[in-house]
């Protein structure tokens, strides 16, 4: 069952609860997510809570910006609670799942049309929701802690959150969003910022927040930004023309064997290399495929359509064995040692992925 729906305690512009607060700190709105023994995994308490503090910050005129920042250094948020939803899948009750998901992608849709800028302090682990409550908006404040990921493929489900969406329309081209999206790519703090998942390079976040009480959003950006070169390099720029290539194949079958080609082709940095098996060993394939016939729809159409085959095809993911299967592996046992049915690619209907999609 789900909690039970409900509007949070406000005072003077003020939310609390156990795993978030929102708060007005001069010119600034923060939303600050504080349920850091998860890694701020999203709750659906989190997910209204959110969407409840954008209200109050929307209708405030004093608000002129809105920060989403994380109590703890290691992650700004981790992803949805999925571990919570495969709990309800196994009892039968998809509809807890359903409407899960359903609250998550509307707060999405609703950040990527925001009227205020929103920035993400990307601390620490950015993955899956954590995407979603940061990539639609304005500004995306990388450190040297951040580390990003799309990792869903390993837990028997496809990117969501809008993502397809917004790895097809990275301004480095299509086929890298795919990339990160279908392997599960681990963005460097460099890896971020060339993609343009990444906006801005800073050293010291808390700092920003502070000087948003009184100043404008693009002249606290213009004193603290950092030079991108400190990020160091960018693996996904090394290799850029590798992965365009075997990302310009017209199947998932195909685009995966020229990728695993890849994994023996010693002109390939052995760190890229590594990363990129570890990557595709550990991912279900109907997942894979599924995802892949996502993406290329969701290269055309706009972020909302996106969200509807999101979860149209996440839905039906649940339902299949791989899901529970997968989310044991990576978040409840975390022995990583997922068995995935069919175990090949070449074994899943991709004409039956793709007649789901809008």
């Amino acid at each position: 069952m789900l909690p039970e729906h409900r509007e949070y305690a406000t005072m003077e512009g003020m939310i609390t609860h156990d795993d978030f607060r929102a708060f007005t700190q001069g010119r600034c709105g923060v939303i600050e997510l504080t349920r850091s023994k998860a890694l701020n995994s999203l709750t659906v308490d989190m997910i209204r809570g959110i969407d409840q503090a954008l209200d109050l910050f929307e209708q405030d005129s004093s608000v002129d910006v809105i920060v989403i920042a994380s109590s703890t250094e290691r992650a700004f948020c981790a992803g949805g609670d999925v571990r919570w939803v495969r709990e309800r899948d196994l009892d039968g009750d998809f509809e807890a799942g359903n409407t899960f998901f359903e609250e998550e992608y509307r707060l999405n849709s609703r950040m990527a049309s925001f009227p205020k800028p929103l920035v993400a302090l990307l601390n620490g682990v950015v993955m899956g929701g954590g995407f979603g409550i940061s990539a639609h908006g304005s500004h995306r404040l990388v450190t040297s802690t951040t580390l990003g990921a799309m990792p869903e493929a390993a837990i028997g489900f496809v990117p969501d959150v809008g993502m397809s969406h917004v790895l097809t329309h990275l301004p480095v081209g299509k086929e890298i969003g795919e990339f990160i999206g279908l392997t599960g790519w681990r963005l460097s703090p460099a890896d971020m910022l060339w993609t343009g998942l990444g906006t801005h390079l800073v050293e010291n976040p808390a700092s920003i927040v502070e000087e948003l009480r009184e100043d404008d959003i693009e002249q606290v950006l213009q004193r603290r930004t950092m030079p991108v070169e400190e990020a160091g390099e960018s693996q996904l720029a090394r290799h850029a023309d590798f992965i365009r290539e075997a990302l310009s194949h017209d199947s998932w079958v195909d685009v995966e064997a020229a990728l695993r080609d890849g994994v023996n082709n010693d002109e390939l940095s052995e760190e890229f290399r590594s990363a990129l098996k570890d990557q595709l060993d550990s991912a279900n394939p109907t997942s894979q495929v599924a995802g892949f016939e996502m993406f290329e729809r969701a290269a055309a159409v706009d972020v909302d359509t996106a969200l509807r085959n999101e979860l149209t095809v996440g839905t039906a993911l649940r339902h299949q064995p791989n899901f529970a299967e997968g989310v044991r592996a990576v978040l409840v046992d975390k022995d990583r040692t997922a068995t995935f049915d069919p175990a090949e690619s070449s074994e899943v209907d991709a004409a039956a992925w793709r007649e789901l999609l809008d």
